[in-house]
């Protein structure tokens, strides 16, 4: 999370969008009865952080925080 606020923070510097949105895939294997199975089973989850306020990196890293997790709880829904 850490790694992904600094990221936004490099591309809100040249970009000078304050609204990020990145996209990352995850793969839906967190059950052991799933694991064994071949094939592609990912979906992609969308992380959206808005810089309009010039957050301090904390509140960034905070606000990137509750978004990756309550991204995390809905993996299972497709994006498509």
């Amino acid at each position: 999370m850490t790694l992904l606020a600094a990221f936004k923070v490099l591309l809100y510097r040249y970009t000078q969008q304050e609204d990020m949105i990145i996209g990352t895939p995850i793969a839906n294997r967190n059950r052991a009865e799933i694991e064994g199975l071949i094939g592609f089973f990912v979906n992609t989850l969308v992380l959206r952080t808005n810089l309009s306020k010039n957050p301090t990196f904390r509140e960034l890293l905070q606000q990137v925080r509750e978004v990756t997790l309550g991204s995390y709880g809905h993996q299972y829904l497709p994006f498509e």
